[in-house]
């Protein structure tokens, strides 16, 4: 479960769940019914759909890259298919294997609940993160506000810190 109350909880949050606050927010935001992390050999590129088009958005800093895919897993609730143990014999020497993974997850935004539904396609380097909005228009204002608030308050830090840590 992902929960924002405010701002300043977002500032507080490690980098990964901060990068993936902020893009559920603003997919929220805009309505959008689905949001993708597409990984590839260049890192993650996240996209989401709003009106049946698929919109590129900023990709996460290199040290949020790494962390994403295990924040996902620890805040949804997924289940993998039954399989027996598999080894990889093609592939590079630390090559392992990793089940398709599906669940959901319950995002709590100004006290109301929403559940995505979360997909993950672990195969590396060209697997994927899908989350699957139903209801999202609803949450369009109070994401809105979040972000806004959020933004002021990173704008604040920016300016008070010559050296401030990269935020998404």
């Amino acid at each position: 479960m992902l929960r924002v109350e405010s701002a300043e909880q977002l500032l507080t949050e490690p980098a990964p769940r901060r990068y993936l606050h902020v893009l559920i927010l603003t997919a929220l935001q805009d309505g959008a019914s689905r949001l993708e992390l597409r990984y590839s050999l260049d890192g993650i590129v996240p996209y989401y759909r709003v009106h049946e088009r698929d919109w590129e958005l900023a990709p996460p800093p290199d040290e949020v890259v790494e962390q994403l895919k295990d924040t996902v897993r620890q805040v949804s609730r997924l289940v993998s298919p039954e399989r027996p143990d598999t080894t990889v014999l093609v592939g590079p020497p630390e090559a392992r294997y990793e089940p398709l993974q599906a669940g959901w997850l319950t995002y709590e935004l100004g006290g109301r609940w929403l559940d995505l539904r979360v997909y993950i396609d672990p195969r590396e380097p060209f697997g994927l993160i899908q989350f699957d909005f139903e209801g999202a228009a609803e949450f369009s204002s109070a994401a809105q506000a979040i972000l806004k608030e959020y933004a002021v308050s990173v704008a604040k830090l920016q300016d008070s810190d010559p050296a401030p840590e990269t935020l998404p």
